[in-house]
């Protein structure tokens, strides 16, 4: 308080009155200097926990330029696998058309040929074995069924095998430029007689199992123009030969078609020109892998400091929070005193007066004046602290990234340019 102010002062409470006021002043002063105290620890304490953030220029992203080695082999790697498909796609075109072949290479799926003759095989098992129990021939359906499943694996597996080793020859280079040449001629005039006895024989094996069913018997088959006479007139047995027909039928074709080209010289180049074709998409999923493992390193190396850092920010901003709640308990502290410390001047004087003879009131704004414990608030307190965005630190990285990727496919799309396209 200056010496103007307290002369003011003595003027309004009188020279009695002013150490009465002094320790009045003291008493409540006392508490707000010890929250002020208070919030001055914890301001000193927050300082000392105030990051120091990276700006964003001072994090060097990894450059798509450091990657000029992978690129080079890239580049010497993806024109080489590139020339060895269009090779291969070139030589199987060649033999295509040496052997006029225009399919193209049947069914994809092996797995789903396999369940198919499963499901024929288990199918047909199941019927003989109905057939087989409904005419007593057998001890039992476990003994019916068992029966069943050997004649019917024998039929489609032996269909099947004939369709891959006979059936592929039957049209063997029919459709080729030169197919009455011997070479083609010859082998399929072999796979002609092949397949005539494979008939023969899937007849024989058809009529043994009709002549079962109508017999009724299963150690002692007789074959005899009596015997087949009576077998056509026992219509299970034509439908076990029916149905054991149409078995072959199915399984021949499915072994044809399903597991290799229809033309067995043309197999072979078809797989080597899928498996070429692989390569060069796993080069590509290779270099294309390198480049996401090295920007994700990059991207662990910006995001570690980072994260170290959320975690102090975090840290500093509580005890940011500590001191805001601390400075409102003491403007609440400094309030509560000013209002009860004016009441209690102002009855001090106001007695004061009364005993003297006066019955002037002290006006508001002398109290106001009087006491204020307005600067026990003028403290700094610490400002919140924003932890770094780890998206911006990211933009240019990934700005990188893509080039490197954008990169890659050139390099890509000019092998394929150069040696031809992958189809």
């Amino acid at each position: 308080m200056s010496s103007y102010e307290r002369t003011a002062l003595q003027a309004v409470i009188g020279q009695k009155l002013d150490g009465q006021f002094q320790i009045l002043l003291s008493e409540y002063e006392r508490p707000i200097q010890q929250k002020l105290f208070e919030l001055k620890r914890k301001c000193a304490e927050a300082e000392k926990l105030s990051p120091d953030l990276v700006e964003r220029d001072a994090v060097l992203p990894r450059q798509s330029d450091d990657l000029e080695h992978l690129y080079t082999c890239a580049e010497h790697d993806l024109n080489d696998k590139v020339q060895v498909h269009n090779f291969t796609s070139k030589s199987l075109q060649a033999a295509q058309l040496q052997h006029g072949y225009v399919g193209t290479g049947g069914d994809k799926s092996i797995v789903q040929a396999v369940l198919i003759l499963l499901v024929m095989v288990f199918g047909e098992a199941l019927l003989n074995a109905a057939f087989f129990s409904n005419a007593h021939m057998v001890a039992g359906p476990a003994t019916a069924l068992l029966t069943s499943f050997l004649i019917s694996m024998t039929n489609v597996a032996a269909s099947a095998s004939a369709g891959f080793f006979i059936g592929r020859y039957l049209n063997y280079g029919s459709n080729a430029l030169g197919g009455n040449d011997a070479y083609f001629r010859k082998k399929r005039t072999k796979a002609k007689y092949q397949f005539f006895g494979f008939i023969a024989l899937m007849v024989f094996f058809h009529v043994t199992v009709g002549l079962v069913r109508a017999q009724e018997s299963i150690e002692a088959v007789s074959h005899s123009p009596l015997a087949y006479l009576q077998m056509l007139q026992t219509p299970e047995a034509i439908f076990l030969i029916l149905m054991g027909g149409c078995m072959s039928v199915i399984a021949f074709h499915k072994g044809i078609h399903s597991f290799d080209c229809p033309y067995p010289e043309l197999g072979r180049l078809q797989r080597a020109e899928a498996a070429a074709k692989d390569d060069v998409q796993n080069a590509l999923e290779f270099y294309q892998d390198e480049i996401t493992a090295y920007f994700k390193d990059a991207e662990k190396e910006i995001e570690n400091p980072l994260k170290s850092q959320k975690k102090t920010v975090d840290q500093f901003n509580k005890a940011v929070s500590g001191c805001q709640e601390s400075r409102r308990q003491l403007e609440q502290s400094v309030r509560d005193a000013e209002i009860h410390c004016r009441g209690e001047l102002a009855e001090l004087i106001t007695t004061y007066r009364c005993i003297a003879g006066e019955d002037q009131e002290v006006p508001i704004e002398t109290l106001q004046r009087m006491v204020s414990f307005e600067k026990y608030l003028d403290v700094e307190i610490p400002a919140f602290r924003s932890p770094p965005e780890i998206a911006s630190h990211k933009s240019e990285l990934l700005l990188e990234k893509n080039r490197a990727v954008n990169r890659l496919t050139n390099i890509f799309q000019n092998a394929t340019h150069t040696f031809g396209g992958t189809s």
